[in-house]
């Protein structure tokens, strides 16, 4: 990497991380002006009840009003972006409303960009692409997983891929993360997601756009994910946990803003989630323990850091030696939060592994990232130790 290379840090412009502060929703889009804000969500989200209580606060305090898409899907199809744009022109909002795990919010992201630029998601997919800021916008995570409150990404499924918007004009105006909303995520969501953070602080650490900021932040989040995550599965109700947990998802995404991205484990994933419908963060999770041992090779004093900062004692270990200690740890992590789980559960069997392997190397700018370019034969390998 070299130390001396441009760094970009794209970020939005508030962030606001407490306990509670989901109960400040209304004073913030008065602030932008918002008077009717599309609240985009899922099912789950909204039969908690969650969307109701933010809102609720929000109407009867500062006199805002909503429209609510709730049909959110894991994974999202295009198509639910069109669909809640057209709600919001029909029913005359003038702002956005981000709540729930990285899939509504991305949702969000795609709808405000869509207010303000004519044309279709798919027109612009890829880098900064897109020529005008977006709608108000304001996103509120119930996970600590994406960290796509505060990235410059929106990941969809277009025609049964993988394809993302990536552009400073999508972040949000505000950053709401009120960990409280996380205490109610189930213990299964609280692990994938959390790993998912896990992964975005570990891959951008060992990443091509690397920079002395960004491993700081890395390094930061890899420390408090490893101290952190097994409790708040553990415990869902310890507040501290989550706490610590939703800054470090936060501080993830704005890592992804300085690293452009994660990398390879990223590429494979995503070609699960494309196949096999895996939710994002455990299909990061699962394919964690096979990607890391290779991919490391290419970083052996950087995976040496990594141990360090997850609390391990590597003294006396060659740099090799660490690596394995710190696959092993990892592997560990994602056992003992319940994430282990064989591809075979998720419906894959041999005679998929070639197409998983040719959906991951479409994945060209993730895999791009990665200091090891992995080939055909060891990503198909992953897969089939995977299995």
């Amino acid at each position: 990497m070299d130390k001396t290379a441009k760094i970009v840090f794209k970020s939005p412009t508030a962030l606001i991380l407490e306990n509670g502060a989901a109960a400040e929703l209304g004073l913030h889009l008065q602030k932008l002006g918002v008077k009717k804000a599309l609240m985009v969500t899922d099912t789950v989200i909204h039969e908690l009840g969650t969307a109701a209580e933010v809102m609720n606060k929000a109407e009867e305090k500062y006199g805002v009003a909503f429209e609510v898409f709730r049909d959110v899907l894991p994974e999202p199809p295009v198509e639910n972006v069109y669909t809640a744009l057209e709600l919001y022109k029909n029913s005359g909002c003038d702002g956005v409303v981000g709540l729930g795990g990285g899939s509504s919010i991305d949702v969000a992201k795609a709808v405000a960009m869509l207010v303000t630029n004519e044309g279709s998601y798919e027109q612009f997919a890829g880098i900064d692409k897109v020529p005008k800021r977006c709608a108000p916008l304001v996103l509120m995570p119930t996970t600590a997983g994406t960290g796509s409150e505060v990235s410059v990404f929106s990941i969809m499924l277009v025609n049964g891929s993988k394809a993302g918007v990536v552009d400073q004009n999508i972040s949000a105006n505000i950053a709401l993360v009120d960990p409280l909303l996380t205490a109610s995520v189930p213990k299964s969501v609280t692990a994938a997601t959390g790993l998912d953070a896990f992964c975005h602080h570990l891959e951008s650490f060992i990443s091509t756009n690397a920079s002395p900021l960004s491993d700081a932040i890395c390094l930061e989040g890899i420390r408090i994910i490893s101290k952190y995550l097994r409790k708040a599965v553990a415990d869902g109700n310890n507040k501290e946990a989550r706490y610590w947990m939703s800054y470090a998802s936060t501080i993830g995404g704005f890592v992804m803003n300085l690293t452009d991205g994660a990398a390879a484990n990223h590429g494979l994933a995503f070609a699960l989630g494309a196949k096999f419908h895996v939710g994002h963060g455990l299909a990061n999770a699962v394919m964690l323990p096979y990607t890391f041992p290779v991919v490391g090779l290419a970083e052996l004093e950087k995976a040496r850091r990594i141990g360090e900062a997850m609390g391990l004692d590597l003294t006396g270990l060659s740099d090799r030696e660490a690596l394995d200690k710190v696959s092993e740890a990892i592997t560990a992590l994602v056992k003992d939060v319940g994430c282990m789980r064989p591809l075979r559960s998720f419906g894959a069997t041999e005679a998929d592994l070639d197409e998983l392997v040719a959906e991951t190397n479409t994945q060209t700018r993730v895999m791009n990232h990665s200091t090891y370019r992995l080939t055909s034969e060891e990503i198909k390998e992953m897969f089939a130790k995977a299995l």
